[in-house]
């Protein structure tokens, strides 16, 4: 059958692909018209093999392999010569190839064979040699001895012996041995056919009563079954009547094969009905020659699986009956290895075929009893050490508690993963290629987490006995959680030029089956990149592609243009993605002259501007990376010079702009092109400690080869873009080229005596540097502080020696081992010349709860890039007492007792009295305080109060001191004659004294003093009010602390209580005498009014008016109303 090739011709914007590795613009589509075409993929010689398992080709068989000719664009039916046992195979569901020599595995694992009612599956392959010459017809057991075929047999958890006889039995291997070996097949390597007489009884007495011991690893339990072999009669004394019993007694099924012509007559052959278990004609075969054995192996397995079937209850009896041998394949050095999953009850498992040797089973479910359904083997992988990279798209042990497992040198499980088919695929990789395998990529395409569907375990080979570790993962894009991620794995080798491999992983199942094939880059780490530099879509390549990458293979050159292809199987297609060439451009930039020369840049020398710099000339050297026999490659080179980059005005510029920039547009091919521009200097520089600097930065596009079908080369992606170099200033620095400063320095705190921390929040530093040298370059100072500093700002900066003033920055560095901190101050863009001095101020913020002792040290060093010797002129250190602040208050508190008074009656009593005190810290420090109360308690021997106690309600068990006190004046008359006064300059006082250990930040304090103040000593006073007066203050270590400026005056309280005496009256006489006063009064009042005629005026009004008031009648009797 012939296929088609198609060629797709996307219309995308080209710089849509420049970035990537893969060609999408034209790729090869493969297409037959056959089911399945596509399933499978392997790159092969000049060919790409395409699989398609689904195909029927003629009645019971399944399955095709076709040849697809990138050069001549079309697919071929590959012919085989396919046996009649192989039923419905599939061929081509599994494929591998290998490059030395050129061979080609091609495996079809559902061959259909029935034994008795049940219908079993193995496997056959087909080996293809270069040109697709059928090499070998398939694969299956091979038995060097009839005792291998017997091996075969043994059902899940039996074992199996060998004992060979002649005129002795010998013993080649127990049930122990069987059992404990890797490779059971390896213990048939000694065997050798022994000659001699017939002891077939003596070698059955051996058998029965050593062989099936406990102590040679039989087990009780198990079912025992001797097969015995035989060529002809026996020939000695010894009778089966006297061994037959014993092997009846202990259970012995037993077997009896005659093979020749010795056993055609009846008395032969009743010795075989001897040695056989009965019914006899179901334990008795007869064979002509020992290779007419395989004839009587189906007969042989049906017996022995039905024996083993009925008596085993907890485990299926399958080993290899079901095996699908071939389901994966792949080439070893030691030959192929086919995957073998539904042997051992679908634990699953793989062959080995050594050349001229027997194969090599290999298999965990005895080591795993949980292992079965896992079907290990799905595919095969090279994990073995020493190998190079190997990839399969079906790989690992998929089922194994539906999660999967990955298996390296047949270690243990790796990863969990409910569900996820971890190990359905499986490629080894050499990152660095050294032709080692470096790590293991196993795929879970049925993994989900959110909207990710599949991810691939980045898995490290493990040195010595070190645990697997597989914490890298590869993940395709979100949205897509059926996408089947890691459905298929390839290793690609170096596609992007970093001498690195890279690897292609398929997700078949994104954008709703079309699929999407990743590309990951190979780190130096011996990794893979997490991210993925490329993403192709089946979308992207053709509306009507499903499943695209669902199978991968990758790393050959079937383009014949020297790089590697990838290709990508998809339903009904087969897609050819090839590697675009990978440039990468070096550069060299050199400046003629090597420094500009003082006389051009300075300004003391006037002349006309611009001046010549020199001539820059610019290199550009295109290579291929790698390189192969691509040598007419072409590219379109866009190249951007900047002089001094980054700067607002440029101290340089192009002769052939005028400006800071220019750009050039060249095509180049694989060969070294050189340029060369003008510099000039535009004006005077003011800077010229710092180079110029000229940068090239570069694009660079593949021209499309035509003879390639226009496959076009790109830029390495990380490839190096920007290219710098630098032209200094010539240095002044005399004949010898080396500049000798002689730098000093010197600072001072102006009108600061002691540094007070929490009142002086700022710390000015008057700085002087000078230089008494030659010329000095990058002149830095660097101050040293404690912590509790903090640099703020540095201003000034006046040079005493040039007209322009010095910039300054300031760095800060943080605190050192011993917890000292400091700052850099540099002098920027400037040389400091021979003779320049230069003052600044530094400002540092002190920390108001900064703890810096008591005293400060500042230390500061002035140092340049002259590299000269230190001295002890360049540093330079100053030490300054420290006080800290505080902030501590005390007041009289407003319920203190104000006011008391007595009677004479009362002078020689008392009544209680108490002044209150209130004690603030409103600072921000802790600090240890004593409270001073001072009373008056005696007046010229007289007491004035008695029983005085001092509270602190916060802490009840705070003990105060106390001292008595004398006057200062004994002439206390006088004093109160001025000031009626009482306080302890005219009495005896009390001074109490309650020491604080810590007064804590915005506490509070309370003090009571308590006392009876007694009445007779103010008669001695001659002041009948008399003002008593408590005097309370705070100090504390004047040496450490100090208060804030302005709140002496909160140190220091007084409480004052008003004594008075007053006079008692008698009321009576008073009362009396104003009553009769009152009377008195009130009687010559009345006689003055009556005198006067004040009561009869009145009377005499009152009659008046009511006569007026009265009118006669007249003569009509009507009465009259007055008008």
């Amino acid at each position: 059958m012939t296929g088609t090739q198609v060629f797709l011709f996307l219309l995308m914007a080209p710089v849509s692909s420049f970035c990537f590795n893969l060609d999408t613009e034209q790729p090869t589509t493969f297409r037959v018209d056959s089911p399945g075409f596509g399933h499978s993929v392997v790159q092969y010689a000049k060919w790409l093999v395409v699989g398609a398992p689904r195909e029927v080709k003629a009645a019971n068989q399944t399955g095709g392999l076709y040849r697809c000719d990138y050069t001549m664009r079309r697919c071929e039916a590959v012919p085989l010569q396919v046996p009649p046992e192989a039923v419905n195979m599939s061929l081509g569901l599994s494929m591998a190839a290998t490059t030395n020599p050129f061979q080609l595995l091609a495996c079809g694992p559902t061959v259909h064979h029935a034994c008795r009612e049940n219908m079993h599956l193995t496997g056959i392959c087909f080996l293809l040699a270069s040109p697709f010459q059928q090499y070998l017809c398939y694969f299956c057991l091979s038995w060097v001895f009839i005792a291998a075929q017997e091996l075969s047999l043994v059902v899940a958890g039996g074992g199996f012996s060998l004992v060979q006889f002649s005129t002795k039995t010998t013993q080649h291997f127990t049930f122990k041995d069987f059992a404990t070996s890797s490779d059971p097949l390896s213990l048939l390597n000694s065997v050798q056919q022994m000659g001699g007489w017939t002891f077939t009884a003596s070698a059955i007495r051996f058998v029965t009563d050593l062989l099936f011991s406990t102590a040679y690893g039989a087990r009780k339990d198990a079912s025992k079954i001797l097969i015995v072999i035989t060529d002809g009669r026996k020939t000695e004394n010894l009778g089966y009547k006297d061994v037959i019993p014993r092997a009846e007694a202990a259970g012995i099924i037993r077997y009896a094969i005659g093979v020749g012509s010795a056993f055609r007559h009846k008395n032969t052959l009743q010795e075989l009905i001897d040695i056989a278990s009965t019914p006899s004609k179901e334990h008795v075969f007869q064979v002509e020659n020992f290779d007419a054995l395989r004839d009587i192996q189906k007969q042989l397995k049906e017996k022995i699986f039905a024996i083993e079937g009925t008596q085993t209850v907890s485990s299926s009896s399958f080993e290899l009956e079901m095996s699908q041998e071939g389901f994966s394949a792949v080439f070893m050095p030691d030959g192929p290895v086919l995957g073998a999953v539904g042997s051992f009850s679908w634990s699953g498992g793989a062959f080995l075929y050594p050349q001229n040797k027997n194969p090599t089973f290999i298999n965990m479910s005895q080591e795993h009893v949980d292992m079965r359904d896992s079907y290990l083997g799905e595919t095969r992988l090279r994990l073995w050490a020493g190998q190079e990279t190997g990839c399969l798209g079906r790989t690992g042990a998929r089922g194994w508690g539906m999660r999967g497992q990955g298996w390296g040198s047949l270690g243990g499980p790796l990863h969990p993963g409910i569900g996820s088919y971890f190990g359905a695929s499986l490629c080894s990789v050499d990152v660095n290629g050294d032709s080692s395998s470096d790590l293991v990529l196993i795929g879970a395409p049925h993994f989900y987490e959110q909207t990710q569907g599949g991810q691939v375990s980045v898995c490290p080979f493990p040195q010595g006995r070190a645990k697997w570790q597989c914490d890298a993962v590869l993940r395709g894009e979100p949205g897509h959680p059926w996408s089947r991620f890691g459905a298929a794995l390839t290793a690609l080798g170096d596609v992007n030029g970093d001498r690195l491999a890279d690897v292609a992983i398929g997700a078949p199942g994104e954008q709703e089956n079309q699929g999407a094939v990743y590309l990951f880059h190979g780190t130096s780490e011996l990794g893979i990149s997490p991210s993925h530099s490329q993403r192709i879509t089946g979308a992207q390549l053709s509306p009507s592609l499903q499943y695209f990458g669902q199978s991968l293979s990758g790393g050959q050159d079937l383009t014949q243009d020297g790089l590697a292809d990838l290709a990508v199987g998809a339903q009904g297609h087969a897609l050819l993605l090839r590697t675009r060439p990978v440039l990468r451009m070096g550069v060299n930039i050199h400046i003629t002259p090597a420094e500009i020369t003082r006389s051009v840049y300075e300004c003391q020398q006037l002349g006309t501007f611009p001046h010549d710099l020199g001539e820059a000339t610019v290199c550009l050297h295109v290579s291929q990376s790698p390189k192969n026999q691509l040598v007419n490659l072409q590219s379109t080179v866009t190249f951007d010079l900047t002089l001094d980059p980054g700067r607002l005005s440029p101290r340089a510029i192009f002769q052939e702009t005028e400006s800071r920039n220019l750009t050039r547009v060249r095509e180049l091919g694989l060969k070294q092109h050189c340029e060369a521009v003008r510099l000039l200097l535009p004006a005077c520089v003011e800077d010229s400690v710092t180079p110029i600097v000229l940068r090239l930065n570069f694009s660079l596009v593949g021209k499309p080869i035509s003879s390639l079908r226009n496959l076009q080369p790109m830029l390495a992606v990380d490839a190096q873009r920007y290219f710098t170099t630098s032209l200094p200033f010539e240095k002044n620095c005399g004949a010898d080229h080396v500049c000798q400063d002689d730098l000093s320095i010197s600072f001072g705190v102006s009108d600061l005596k002691t540094l007070i921390v929490g009142s002086n929040l700022e710390l000015n530093l008057k700085v002087r540097v000078w230089n008494d040298g030659e010329d000095s370059y990058g002149t830095a100072v660097t101050f040293f502080y404690p912590p509790g500093l903090s640099y703020q700002r540095v201003t000034g900066g006046q040079n005493h020696l040039q007209l322009r003033s010095l910039r300054l920055t300031c760095d800060s560095a943080p605190a050192g081992t011993q917890g000292t901190r400091s700052t850099r101050c540099s002098i920027n863009h400037f040389i400091f010349r021979e003779g320049a001095q230069i003052t600044f101020t530094v400002s540092f913020h002190v920390a108001p709860t900064a703890a810096l002792g008591d005293k400060l040290l500042l230390a500061a060093n002035v140092s340049s890039e002259n590299n000269s010797p230190k001295t002890s002129k360049t540093a330079f250190q100053l030490e300054l007492p420290v006080k800290y602040a505080v902030y501590t208050v005390i007041s009289s508190h407003e319920q203190s007792t104000k006011y008391l008074n007595f009677s004479a009656s009362q002078e020689e009593g008392s009544r209680a009295a108490q002044h209150r005190y209130q004690v603030n810290n409103l600072g921000q420090r802790d600090l240890p305080v004593t409270i001073h109360i001072s009373v008056p308690v005696e007046l010229n021997q007289m007491a004035v109060w008695k029983d005085i106690v001092v509270l602190n309600p916060q802490n009840p068990s705070l003990q105060c001191s106390s001292e008595r006190t004398v006057p200062t004046e004994s002439d206390f008359l006088t004093h109160l004659t001025k000031k009626p006064v009482l306080d302890c300059s005219i009495a005896d006082c009390l001074r109490f004294r309650c020491d604080i250990p810590s007064f804590g930040i915005q506490e509070e304090l309370d003090f009571i003093l308590k006392g009876n103040l007694s009445f007779r000593w103010v008669s001695q006073t001659q002041q009948k009010k008399v003002l008593v007066v408590s005097v309370a203050e705070i100090t504390f270590n004047r040496l450490v602390y100090s208060q804030l400026p302005g709140q002496e005056t909160f140190l220091r309280a007084q409480t004052e209580l008003v004594l008075e005496k007053y006079e008692v009256y008698n009321p009576i006489p008073l009362i009396v005498g104003s009553s009769v006063g009152g009377l008195l009064l009130l009687a010559l009042i009345t006689a003055l009014l009556y005198k006067v005629g004040f009561f009869k005026r009145q009377y005499k009004e009152m009659m008046e008016e009511a006569n007026n008031q009265t009118v006669p009648e007249n003569e009509t009797g009507d009465p009259q109303v007055a008008q």
